[in-house]
Parts: C-alpha cells; structure tokens; sequence
C-alpha cells in the first residue's frame, strides 16, 4: 500500500479538500474547501496525510471531508476520506485500512489555515481528555454553599459568585437576556480591560465538565459574554497566557459560531505543544 501511496503523489499536481466523505456524491460534483497547488503545500499535506500507522481495519462512521488527488490533466489518481481526529482512509472501498496519523493536531491545523471549516472542533474530545474534563455527577453545579467549591475550581471571579450561587449550571445556561447583560456588567466593573476578561472568561469555559455543562449549562452564559468581546481580544489571551484551559475555551468557543483564521493561527502553536506528534 506504501508503494502504491508514493505512485500516486509522484501523479499528484493538485490537492483538493471536499466536503463530504464516504457517503458523499461523486468526488467531482461536491464543494471544492481548499485546493493546493504550491510544492511546498502538496509536500505539506501529503506528509501529514501519508505518516502514521496503518490500524488494518476501519472505523464505521462516513467521514467528514475527502482529501482528492489530480494528476496533470485534472483526473482523479485516487482520495481519502477524513474521520474523526486524526484519522484518515484512503482508497476505502478497496483497502479497508485506516491510517491514524502521525500528528493529528498539526493536520487539522494546517486544514484550518487552509479554509477548511470545523477543524478546531475536533480537538474536543483529545483536549478532554488530556485536561480530565470528563463530567461526573452532578453533571452540572448545584446552587447555593454547595456549589462554591465548583466556581472556586474554575476560577470564577469572587465578584460573580452571589449572581452564580442562586441557580444551578443548568439554570444558569437558561439565563434571560436581562441577566447575562447583568453579568456581563458587573464583571467589565471588575476587570476593565477586555483582553483580561477574554483570558477569565475562555480560562473559565476550558474548564467545565464536558459535556453537560461546557455545552449546555455554564458554557452557554460564558460564550454569551464573549460574544460581546472582539476577535483581536481573544487573540491577544491566547497569546498572553498559552494556558490549556484558554485553549480549550477558545476550541469551545469556536464550536459554536464561525471559526476565525487569526484565532486558528494563534492556536497552532499551543494546539502544537500539548498535542504534540505521537
């Protein structure tokens, strides 16, 4: 199968991501998220695609994205499919045989620089698992004296806690309007400069338990208030602090609204350094 890779790139002289993956339509009548036509950026993918160990079975899910291959005339040479983090297929359909990757992170990374949508949201679940973010029971925070504990542990500002300690997690995540915006005021009182907050705020959500709460519960107030701060703002936390938790608050972040290429590249350089190759 190497030697059949290696033929196949030697062919290579355009690289095409395409939406879909196993499931999808023919390769040639899907949307085209990147092409690569640059040596460097052909050498780039096809090393991050092509390195790794070969599992010899596959995983069942379709796929997201394709990786597609053309040859000088434009003609397919062959493609593979993307699954999940850091898993890739090629030629599925005939050699049944995933590839784990070599880096994982450095390949969404660079899917990312190249306009490939929802890579960061796949560092979730290895980002779960290496800060130990699995929720237990409760699944969200209790209100009142027993939930003071839970705030203390992500690192909420003492200033918020009375506004806190009345509803659980849950009932935080259902907040009104009126009082996210009351939150939202008395911390900006607190803690005037916005890139300050952006660092509490994305420290906060790297935070909680996953899933319930840093999706439905807490995680819903926090990125209500960031929404209210800029790009430029949660760039500079990322850059100032390097903290895994902002790096996981940002990955959630950006799991629910449209990923940021300058977000995307002041988190390659931490994405990097705790997921490392392996």
């Amino acid at each position: 199968m190497r030697d059949w890779l290696d033929d196949a790139w030697c062919r290579t002289e355009v690289v095409q991501i395409v939406t879909g993956g196993e499931a999808g339509e023919p390769l040639d009548g899907r949307e085209v998220l990147a092409e690569l036509r640059s040596v460097e950026s052909i050498a780039a993918v096809r090393a991050l695609t092509t390195t790794g160990r070969f599992t010899g079975d596959i995983c069942r899910c379709h796929g997201g994205q394709t990786v597609v291959l053309l040859d000088s005339c434009g003609r397919v040479t062959t493609s593979a499919s993307i699954h999940g983090f850091g898993s890739v297929s090629w030629d599925r359909p005939r050699f049944r045989n995933d590839l784990n990757v070599l880096d994982p992170a450095g390949l969404h990374i660079f899917l990312a620089r190249q306009g490939v949508p929802r890579q960061l949201a796949l560092f979730l679940a290895p980002l779960t698992d290496l800060l130990d973010l699995h929720e237990g029971r409760p699944q969200f925070r209790p209100a009142g004296k027993r939930g003071q504990r839970y705030l203390a542990e992500r690192a909420v500002p003492d200033v918020l806690h009375p506004l806190l300690l009345k509803f659980t997690g849950q009932e935080v995540g259902a907040f009104s309007a009126a009082q996210v915006e009351d939150v939202r005021r008395t911390l900006t009182a607190a803690v005037g400069s916005p890139e300050e907050r952006a660092a509490i705020l994305l420290s906060w959500l790297g935070r909680l338990p996953v899933p319930a709460e840093a999706l439905w519960g807490e995680g819903v107030l926090i990125r209500q208030l960031l929404a209210g701060l800029s790009g430029t703002d949660l760039v500079t936390a990322v850059t100032t602090t390097s903290s895994a938790h902002v790096v996981m608050g940002v990955i959630n972040a950006t799991m629910h609204s449209d990923e940021d290429m300058h977000l995307s590249e002041a988190l390659s350089r931490p994405l990097r350094r705790l997921l490392p190759p392996k």
